[in-house]
């Protein structure tokens, strides 16, 4: 998803007012964001968010969410108008060693807009630890194994998951290799930065469209810390193209080659109302080479993919 808003000095007032807005989420707001609504389109250049930047821990916005508090002081209610998810899907009842696969009967949910907390949470699970519009990750789940990217084959020094930097490596030496040079633009975020991001994309479009290009806090593949939003190196951000995957020599690659390096994307073309997000030809999840080698065959989006592979002891529905 895209990157998280720089703060200076003189955006301190506004993002103040675009954290705010996010604690002020109410029912009406959510039960007008309509699913079938979703769009598949890149990102328009007027939607750029400013650069990427730490946040200082003295602004407005900082103060803010240091007075959130636990998770419950952000209110997200259920959608009114879209179908909720299965209520007795995915109980845990025991820990699953990786690369375990249960076959989960139970259908794709639609694309409600709730909050459960998804069940493979153990770190061990990171090939298929799913967080979509409905499921989420605790406030205060962060991994352990954060290391930057800067001379893994990136030019940044965003975070990622340890576990990935091998493919990582690979795969930006092999695009450089074929004159398709990568940067990584963002990568991990916690979930306090994600208040800040949906926040920001709530302010410039709007609730009910920065549901469909914005992951809610808790709901972003960024705060696994497995998720990279890639740009071309040296060139213009991603979304300022109509199209990055087909008018770039780093998209064009990358759509074609990420998965035998292992990583997939995660919000392909016209698979809305699969995804629940927009088209984002940048953002791509990390799931190791198998997992990506089979995803790419069952030409299955991520998320149906983990969906399908999810714990689910109990009988299929009728």
């Amino acid at each position: 998803m895209r990157l998280r808003v720089s703060i200076g000095v003189a955006a301190f007032a506004v993002l103040a007012i675009c954290c705010a807005s996010v604690a002020g989420w109410n029912a009406r707001d959510v039960a007008a964001a309509d699913p079938a609504a979703l769009q598949d389109e890149s990102t328009p250049a007027a939607r750029q968010p400013a650069a990427n930047s730490p946040t200082p821990e003295t602004s407005a916005a900082a103060a803010y969410i240091a007075s959130l508090g636990p998770a419950t002081a952000i209110t997200e209610p259920q959608m009114a108008n879209a179908k909720p998810a299965p209520v007795k899907v995915n109980p845990i009842v025991a820990e699953l060693p990786l690369g375990t696969l249960v076959t989960n009967g139970e259908p794709l949910p639609a694309c409600a807009y709730g909050r459960v907390t998804t069940p493979l949470i153990s770190q061990t699970h990171w090939s298929l630890t799913l967080v979509d519009t409905t499921y989420a990750l605790p406030a205060g789940w962060a991994p352990t194994d954060l290391v930057p990217t800067l001379g893994v084959g990136g030019n940044s020094r965003e975070l990622v998951r340890s576990i990935m930097t091998p493919d990582l490596r690979r795969m930006t030496a092999a695009a450089t290799a074929a004159r398709a040079p990568l940067a990584v633009l963002s990568a991990y975020r916690d979930y306090r930065t994600q208040v800040i991001t949906f926040g920001h994309w709530q302010n410039v479009e709007g609730f009910k469209a920065a549901l469909t290009s914005s992951a809610r806090p808790g709901h972003s593949e960024h705060q696994l810390g497995l998720a990279i939003d890639f740009e071309s190196r040296g060139g213009p951000q991603p979304w300022t193209f109509k199209d990055w995957a087909t008018q770039t020599a780093a998209g064009v690659w990358l759509a074609s080659n990420a998965w035998k390096y292992g990583f997939v994307m995660s919000y392909p073309r016209g698979k809305s109302a699969l995804t629940c997000y927009i088209y984002e030809p940048w953002h791509y999840r990390y799931v190791g080479v198998a997992e990506a080698a089979a995803i790419q065959t069952s030409g299955l989006t991520p998320r149906q993919w983990m969906w399908m592979h999810q714990p689910n002891p109990e009988p299929a529905s009728p």
